[in-house]
């Protein structure tokens, strides 16, 4: 497994030596660890640039997905290889806190550790070809957000 993570930001400190083995375990769970993917931790600014250049929206948001295969089955025939980028603006998940875990958030931890997983995790589902724009599409992204994030590993 190939889990390269920069962080491109100064805003909000990080700890990738903290956060790499939980995101590793959500690599894992998701059956794809022999992929290589890459994570970026931005600023608010540089996403909402990407957000405008690659969406046609002016304003920043949590994650971004790009996909090295936006094929529809390309999965079918995966064996390994390039998987995609994932974005995070860290400014928009500290901001958040754990918005998206809602009351599951294990005490004693860090909010902004648990957005950080929960976004990738999301952004790894659409590098994987889900999608949530029709209500059936939500429900089954929605479950296999929560079978990887209680997969082994992944909670803090």
């Amino acid at each position: 497994m190939a889990l390269d993570i920069l962080n491109r930001q100064r805003k909000v400190p990080i700890s990738i030596k903290e956060i790499r083995p939980r995101l590793e375990a959500v690599v894992t769970a998701a059956g794809v660890d022999d992929s290589e993917i890459s994570l970026v931790f931005v600023s608010d600014a540089a996403i909402k640039r990407l957000n405008k250049e690659w969406r046609g929206i002016n304003e920043p948001t949590d994650c971004l997905s790009f996909a090295a295969n936006e094929s529809p089955d390309f999965l079918d025939d995966f064996d390994g290889g390039f998987l995609g980028d994932i974005v995070i603006s860290l400014e928009r998940a500290k901001a958040q806190g754990a918005i998206h875990l809602a009351d599951d958030v294990p005490a004693g931890a860090d909010p902004l550790v648990e957005e950080v997983v929960f976004l990738f995790i999301h952004s790894l589902l659409h590098l994987l070809g889900y999608d949530h724009q029709k209500p059936a599409q939500a429900k089954k992204m929605q479950a296999e957000e929560q079978r990887l994030l209680n997969s082994p590993g992944v909670r803090g």
